[in-house]
């Protein structure tokens, strides 16, 4: 069976490290993977040490910031510009999906539609694995709203959401029989082995600092200022704690949190290691991590600390709620409040073999339901049926 993969963006965050987790996943299956991305970038790194075909066609997303235009003539030329740009793609992606002999198209986001259209045209079955909120978690807007998205989505054959909290608000009400939710999974089952046996046992020094680490792209909607001030709060009580921030943003914004830590006089408690290749270095450097994402489509750094045994303190919201069980497997804080985050934050420092033991019951969890193998299995599935 061959697939051919749409992805709207070339670098290594969620959804792209996703694809290539599927993408290994699917190897057990002899599912022949090919993927088209937008630009050249790390995906196309990574495909190529795979030898999975890939081609580099600057397709266009569906989707604009409101806040970039006042000017409704303005915005309208550019999503009639993006569309038109789409159509002259097309001849192009047709050309090399037939050399690929493609059986199934298969479109990694909701904010591209080029696959859809693409699938249609080739009498192709279609897959729309919808993995973002779209406007809440990054602050954008479908170009030609989301009605005819969703009308748009009911057009394929299969759909799947990492998320219940994604279905919910993308489809409530909307019936779509062929819908469902599946997990990514980030690792292979004797990843999870690994990790066990470099994460236990790690005791704490009382006289070492108890870290904490923020992992993931630099945007407001991800909650850095919430946990910034949270560690002014709680750093009035307890000296020994620290904050590392991992990933890359708008440089503003970045400049904007480093003077915060300043203003708040917790610039030598606060670290910002910049974008890590391999996230893993921060969660093994950690002791907790924090995920203050107001709208997580699903949570893959949730997940990948849970893998390492730490334990997580999130934003009671969307996907997260899913993912981690409270004073279980880590804490859930409700009104995005500093104060909320910091009174977690605290239990943790108060009790550090406490929070080891969360740590290590959601390391079961993770291993148990966000495996590559479940992950691939149950696409699989999808795939076979088609």
């Amino acid at each position: 069976m061959n697939v051919v993969f749409f992805t709207h963006y070339s670098d290594l965050y969620g959804a792209n490290l996703g694809l290539i987790n599927l993408i290994d996943g699917l190897k057990k299956y002899q599912i022949n993977c090919h993927v088209i991305i937008p630009k050249k970038g790390k995906i196309g790194r990574e495909l190529r040490s795979r030898n999975v075909p890939f081609a580099i066609i600057p397709i266009e997303c569906w989707i604009d910031m409101p806040r970039r235009s006042n000017n409704p003539s303005k915005k309208f030329y550019w999503k009639l510009q993006r569309l038109l740009k789409n159509i002259q793609l097309i001849p192009q992606l047709t050309k090399i999906i037939n050399s690929w002999e493609a059986d199934i198209i298969y479109t990694n986001s909701a904010v591209i539609n080029i696959g859809l259209v693409v699938a249609k045209l080739l009498k192709l079955p279609h897959v729309w694995h919808i993995k973002e909120f779209v406007d809440l978690d990054y602050d954008f807007q479908f170009d030609w709203g989301k009605k005819f998205f969703q009308y748009s989505v009911k057009k394929s054959e299969a759909v799947i959401t990492m998320s219940q909290a994604l279905t919910a608000y993308h489809f409530k009400n909307i019936s779509i029989p062929s819908i469902q939710v599946i997990y990514d999974g980030i690792a292979f089952e004797s990843n999870f082995d690994h990790w066990y046996q470099l994460s236990h046992p790690y005791p704490f020094d009382k006289n070492e600092f108890y870290t904490f680490a923020l992992v993931g792209k630099i945007y407001p909607q991800k909650g850095h200022e919430i946990a910034i001030k949270a560690m002014a709060i709680i750093t009035k009580k307890y000296k020994n704690v620290r904050l590392i921030i991992v990933g890359s943003g708008e440089q503003s914004y970045e400049n904007y949190l480093q003077k915060l830590t300043h203003e708040l006089e917790i610039a030598n408690k606060v670290e910002f290691w910049g974008y890590l290749n391999d996230p893993f270095k921060a969660y093994f450097s950690s002791d907790a991590v924090l995920m203050c994402s107001t709208s997580e489509g699903m949570g893959r750094v949730t997940i990948e600390a849970m893998a390492t045994c730490r334990p997580v303190i999130g934003y009671d919201n969307a996907g997260t709620s899913e993912l981690i069980e409270h004073e279980s497997t880590g804490l859930l804080y409700q009104n995005n409040e500093p104060k909320t985050l910091a009174a977690c934050m605290e239990r943790f420092v108060e009790n550090v073999s406490w929070s080891q033991a969360l740590g290590k019951n959601a390391w079961k969890i993770a291993k148990q339901k966000y495996s590559i193998e479940n992950f691939a299995q149950e696409v699989y599935q999808v795939l076979s049926s088609l």
